[in-house]
């Protein structure tokens, strides 16, 4: 095993720590990793049973990492130690206890909400995002453990919400199963219900260490206590500025009263930094000194000095991607490599303009989450619905799809036939002469559409047709930002100003689909491919190069953050995509996109 003179006189004193609670604060790149499974086996040198140690985090490929690294480090093939996530590890427990468990795979889950949607609301299955934003957002409801009646869903109606999990939860129970977040609760209640399951599982996990601890939710806490209870070895470690899953339900807040919970609890802070160049640590560390609620840390670093952090800024976001492609592409004959290259942003729909220009300039890229593809939104399918019909396209399909986006009150039974005409429209409704001058209106708008490049076609849908005032309306009956809509079609309008004619649209679209596709199944870390990854998806990651786009406001940090302390997490996840890099760091902002002004990030200016 390892010898303690690898370790700094921190990592030293977290590795050495023997009983009773301990909150380890691990900078960015500080090697809590090491410490982890360096404590671990300190343990089992001591004489601690390897069968009575739970390392729990948050990912299976962070729970196989660290059992790989404890392997290694502890010189064996078999760990005895039970390394897993807050979900294995829980389910495991109560199947020991209740073998007929059945948990609900993620792909039926899906299809159960998408027919529970459909039966509440009208036109529910054009909406292809819905069913995965409900999943989510239940997740989120059970994660906080939170009474129902003070839960405010972000994706639907507090009322249509509580209808959907009703029926969610009562057909789970008529088909026997159960989902992932019921395996916290239910674990939950095993635990505080059975004194005697809990006692054994206490003595059974006598030594508990928490990875990644920034990420808890209330819920996983509160399991954690209740096993860690009453020896309360309990080993955490984790960084409060890295914690950007509140949309998950974590929350910085438990860490940060750990010492409340715990009085008795010794604290350690991480503070060498074996990562990133001295000046990305002194820039990161400007900007997140101005988060109020966090541990103070002065983060240093041995490494020698080399460039400064760059600003650059582009007068819109395709010059943006260009100088990024082209930054690339140069930096690979320098030296580094596209493998140690990573192209971080906010949001999913930020990808788009930079997965065009990567494709456009043969650079290969990975995503390294399963980023949604821009077109296959539902927006996307009305808008090419339109420019089909346009085109010429007469089927009853693509008709209804449009028919009423935005209302025109046409009925379903109006389009009676596979193919449709006009004329038998005009018949449908020959008695209701404002009808058919709907009609005529519908008809002249196809006949322009198909006039137009796909540039054209897409402002002419949004404008003169009127579809940016459907999205407008469907956002308010939905509870939902209209903004958030908006901004689809925006990169689509973005997109499709980019070529010439539908059939050049269609190609590019064709090919980004299949790319997107390829990226994914890319699961190597050592092919020579540049990642393109949210900031979200990048956390726990490091790379030579690192650049961040659209760094303005409203992008980072995100229009809907008003809140104190939604800024604080906008900051934190900015202050994560900068801690990734270790030579070279680029933030990169526009002056203008989609055609309106873009101001520089007030995070920026927090920097200097």
């Amino acid at each position: 095993m390892t010898a303690d003179r690898t370790y700094n006189e921190a990592q030293l004193r977290a590795v050495r720590h023997r009983d009773g609670p301990m909150l380890v604060i691990a900078g960015p790149g500080s090697g809590k990793t090491a410490v982890i499974t360096g404590r671990t086996c300190a343990l089992i040198r001591e004489g601690v049973s390897p069968s009575s140690i739970l390392v729990v985090t948050f990912t299976r490929a962070a729970a196989a990492e660290m059992k790989e690294r404890f392997l290694q480090m502890a010189g064996t093939a078999s760990a005895g130690v039970t390394f897993g996530t807050f979900h294995s590890v829980f389910y495991g427990m109560l199947r020991t206890q209740y073998a007929r468990m059945r948990v609900l795979p993620e792909e039926e889950k899906t299809v159960l909400i998408r027919e529970i949607l459909r039966e509440t609301a009208q036109d529910a299955e054009q909406e292809t995002d819905l069913p995965a934003q409900v999943i989510r957002e239940i997740s989120l409801y059970k994660s906080l453990g939170t009474d129902p009646e003070k839960y405010y869903p972000a994706a639907l109606p507090q009322d249509r919400f509580r209808q959907v999990l009703d029926t969610y939860e009562e057909r789970k129970r008529q088909a026997g199963k159960i989902d992932f977040d019921d395996i916290i609760l239910l674990c939950r209640r095993m635990l505080t219900d059975r004194a005697d399951i809990r006692t054994a599982w206490q003595k059974k996990f006598a030594y508990i260490l928490v990875d990644e601890f920034q990420d808890i939710s209330p819920m996983q806490y509160s399991v954690i206590r209740l096993l860690a209870a009453p020896q309360d070895n309990l080993f955490i470690v984790g960084d409060d500025d890295q914690s950007i899953y509140r949309f998950r339900g974590a929350s910085p807040g438990i860490m940060l009263r750990f010492p409340q919970d715990y009085p008795a609890a010794e604290v350690v802070t991480l503070e060498e930094n074996y990562r990133s160049s001295p000046e990305i640590i002194s820039a990161a560390g400007r900007l997140i000194r101005h988060n109020s609620r966090r541990y103070r840390k002065q983060i240093y670093t041995g490494r020698a000095h080399g460039e400064s952090v760059r600003l650059e800024q582009f007068a819109n976001p395709r010059q943006e991607c260009r100088y990024l492609a082209e930054r690339i592409r140069r930096q690979a004959a320098e030296g580094i490599s596209y493998r140690e290259t990573a192209v971080l942003v906010r949001t999913n729909a930020g990808c788009r303009e930079a997965a065009e220009q990567l494709m456009a300039y043969q650079i290969p890229f990975r995503v390294r989450e399963n980023i949604p593809c821009l077109f296959d939104h539902w927006i996307a399918g009305d808008l090419f619905a339109y420019m089909e019909l346009g085109r010429g396209d007469r089927s009853r399909e693509k008709f209804l799809q449009i028919a009423n986006r935005p209302t025109r009150y046409l009925s379903r039974q109006a389009f009676s036939e596979k193919t449709v005409s006009f004329d038998s429209l005009y018949r449908w409704y020959e008695d209701k002469a404002w009808m058919t001058e709907r009609i005529a209106a519908l008809e002249e708008d196809l006949e322009m559409i198909g006039s137009l490049d796909p540039g054209g076609a897409v402002r002419y849908i949004r404008r003169a047709v009127g579809y940016d005032g459907f999205l407008s309306e469907y956002a308010v009956s939905r509870g939902i930002p209209e903004e958030e809509l908006l901004e689809i079609a925006d990169e689509l309008t973005e997109s499709a100003a980019n070529h010439k004619t539908w059939e050049q649209w269609q190609t590019f679209i064709a090919a980004y689909r299949e790319k997107l596709r390829q990226s994914r199944r890319t699961e190597s870390r050592d092919a020579d491919m540049v990642t393109l990854s949210t900031l979200h998806a990048a956390k726990g990651t490091e790379y030579d190069a690192v650049y961040i786009l659209d760094v303005n406001e409203g992008v980072i940090p995100w229009h809907r953050a008003v809140l104190d302390e939604d800024l604080e997490e906008e900051r934190r996840m900015l202050y994560v995509g900068m801690t990734r890099a270790r030579r070279r760091l680029l933030l990169l902002a526009v002056r203008e996109r989609y055609e309106k002004p873009q101001e520089l990030s007030r995070f920026i200016r927090e920097m200097v």
